[in-house]
């Protein structure tokens, strides 16, 4: 069996059993009788919890505290119990390394995990982060940096798993014979202001002496419709473009651009590039719902690996993605697959310390509060 198939995701074969059949309250908790388990006193656990809610649901549903006291009463779900489920929303930007998310659907590894869950195109300059912290979606990927200064200021979003290593690219023009240094006052052509690959180079930019910050002018970045970026370095309308694949990996295909740095090398190589960054209430009040996402998602990334030729037709001939078979595959090669939640929590307080210095997130937040809010395991520890 290939370690796509033997990843425990898909739907447990426990046969039903009245005594355990669990019942899903209307705020998405799951409450399993354990009748034959005996809490001190010789109160079962329904029995417990129905005279707690009997004396304080009523109140508790207009505060919104069910899952909450549930959540206390029985110390979470049980393993293997039934979760609730409904529609769930996944945005993306169109990226290659969206490989993970657009394989589980297409896979059918989100509809073996019983999930319903939809993928949706960014449009134009849609504010992702807005849009997943809001509850407009449930979830999207993108590097963590460009996510700390949401969070910190307020967007209801929680770092989960890392799914890989690999997208970012830093280009210039082929004639370009300098280091990252000497693109102070350079025009550098990007996305977005707040983009992945805006936040990432931002700390390489640092690194080399140049303050990345807009208003300190060392730099100019130039905000441009990701479509355009390369032809914009090719015609010398910017200095560099830092962005994601396969628009950052087209000026080195046609051999007029080669790539001054990466994510995937250098002294802030990062063994991740995108983590999964989910709702806040779709973790705090549906947590198996999302561990479910997450397991899929993440098997998702791990069925790349040695599947790139079938990815990129996936993604080529069901227009997830402009471009053609043969370069999207060769991309996919480069980047690594292997989803994990322990290493992501691993890089967090250092990614933070780091990101901190570019001045891009306030000097007086505190690194591991926001590692703190920022994060969860969802109970995975892989």
């Amino acid at each position: 069996m290939s370690d796509d198939e033997n990843t425990g995701t898909g739907p447990r074969p426990d046969a039903a059993d009245p005594r355990t059949d669990p019942i899903v309250l209307p705020s998405g908790a799951v409450l399993v009788d354990d009748d034959a388990v005996e809490r001190p006193g010789g109160v079962s656990r329904r029995r417990f919890i129905g005279g707690v809610t009997a004396a304080a649901v009523g109140g508790l549903l207009v505060g919104g505290g069910v899952g909450s006291l549930i959540g206390r009463a029985t110390g979470g779900p049980k393993a293997g119990a039934k979760v609730a489920n409904r529609p769930l929303s996944v945005i993306y930007g169109g990226d290659v390394c969206d490989a993970p998310a657009i394989v589980a659907k297409e896979k059918g590894f989100f509809a073996e995990a019983g999930l319903d869950v939809a993928l949706h195109r960014t449009v134009g300059d849609e504010d992702i982060k807005a849009a997943v912290g809001s509850g407009q979606f449930d979830a999207s990927s993108g590097i963590f940096y460009s996510w700390l200064k949401p969070v910190s200021e307020g967007q209801n979003v929680k770092f989960v798993a890392g799914l890989h290593a690999g997208c970012l690219r830093l280009v210039v023009p082929k004639d370009f014979k300098g280091r990252v240094a000497d693109l102070k006052g350079a025009t550098i052509g990007i996305p977005s202001l707040s983009s992945s690959a805006t936040m990432f180079f931002s700390m390489d930019l640092l690194d080399a002496g140049i303050n990345p910050l807009p208003e300190a002018k060392q730099v100019s970045w130039k905000v441009l419709d990701p479509s355009t970026l390369a032809d914009a370095l090719r015609r010398g309308q910017v200095d560099a473009i830092a962005t994601s694949d396969p628009i950052a990996y087209r000026p080195i295909l046609d051999d007029y651009g080669v790539e001054l740095s990466s994510n995937m090398s250098g002294m802030n190589a990062q063994a991740y590039c995108c983590c999964t960054a989910l709702n806040g209430d779709l973790v705090a009040n549906e947590a198996p719902l999302a561990r479910k996402l997450i397991e899929a998602w993440c098997r998702g990334s791990r069925y790349v690996a040695r599947h790139e030729a079938e990815v990129a037709r996936i993604e080529v001939d069901k227009k997830y993605i402009a471009g053609d078979v043969a370069t999207i595959e060769k991309l996919l090669k480069g980047y690594g697959w292997k989803p994990s939640v322990a290493k992501l929590k691993a890089s967090l307080l250092p990614g933070i310390r780091k990101f901190q210095s570019t001045g891009y997130l306030e000097a007086s937040a505190d690194p591991q509060k926001l590692a703190d809010k920022a994060f969860t395991t969802l109970g995975i520890g892989w």
